[in-house]
This record gives C-alpha cells, sequence and structure tokens, in this order.
C-alpha cells in the first residue's frame, strides 16, 4: 500500500496480488455522498456511491483529480437508458461533480469523497 499525494484526499492506493503473484491494477477506493437534485425535466435522490478509480476501467488520472467520462445504464420513465455520466474528483478538497446526460438533457450534481474505509471492498 502506498499514499499517491498528501493533502485532503491522501488517496490510498491498494494494489493486490494474483495468485500468481504479479501485481495488479492499482486501485483507488472512493466514497461520496451526493445531495437530491433536481431539474424541470429530472430528479435524482441524495446517495452515497462507492467508485473504484481503476484506469483498466475508464478512469484518467492526473496530479489534480480522478475522472471518469463513458455511458452508464439509468432508468428513465421506467425504461433503461444508456446515458452519459461524466465524473471528476479533486484529489486535494474532495468534491466530486458528477454529470448524466441523455436526450439532449442533463443533470449536474456535487458532492464530497473521502477514501474507503478497510472494510470496504477488497482488491
Amino acid at each position: 500500500m502506498r499514499f499517491i499525494r498528501n493533502g485532503f484526499l491522501s488517496i490510498l492506493v491498494l494494489s493486490g496480488l494474483t495468485l500468481e503473484g504479479h501485481a495488479e491494477t492499482q486501485v483507488a477506493a472512493l466514497e461520496c455522498d451526493f445531495p437530491s437534485a433536481s431539474t424541470d425535466d429530472w430528479n435524482m435522490a441524495a446517495s452515497t456511491l462507492q467508485y473504484y478509480v481503476d484506469t483498466a476501467a475508464g478512469w484518467s488520472v492526473n496530479q489534480d483529480s480522478f475522472s471518469f467520462d463513458g455511458p452508464t445504464s439509468v432508468t428513465i420513465d421506467g425504461k433503461e437508458r444508456e446515458a452519459s455520466l461524466s465524473i471528476i474528483i479533486s484529489r486535494q478538497s474532495g468534491k466530486v461533480t458528477k454529470t448524466l446526460s441523455w436526450g439532449g438533457k442533463s443533470l449536474t450534481v456535487s458532492g464530497e469523497c473521502k477514501r474507503m474505509e478497510s472494510s470496504g471492498r477488497k482488491f
């Protein structure tokens, strides 16, 4: 285990070993709290989400932030839809911005992240 950077979000990076003893992709485990949000078209309930920042799963890591841009499945009007998801997490403040977009509409919500406790997902 090692710390990536000093600051509010000193992200603990966990590196696991495969059965053969080779190192796996390093993953930062974060828990993010979001308040409820709404627009004239969409509503999003308050939630606590766990993110596993894994570059093999499409996350980008740079000196200042973790980010993800890609597709996601959401339920809109009772039907599963393919939407666009954008997440940016500041490594200094722990602030997170999440934007869901579908059909020319979008909803952005801001929250705060913290490192998950060791009792979380195992790597």
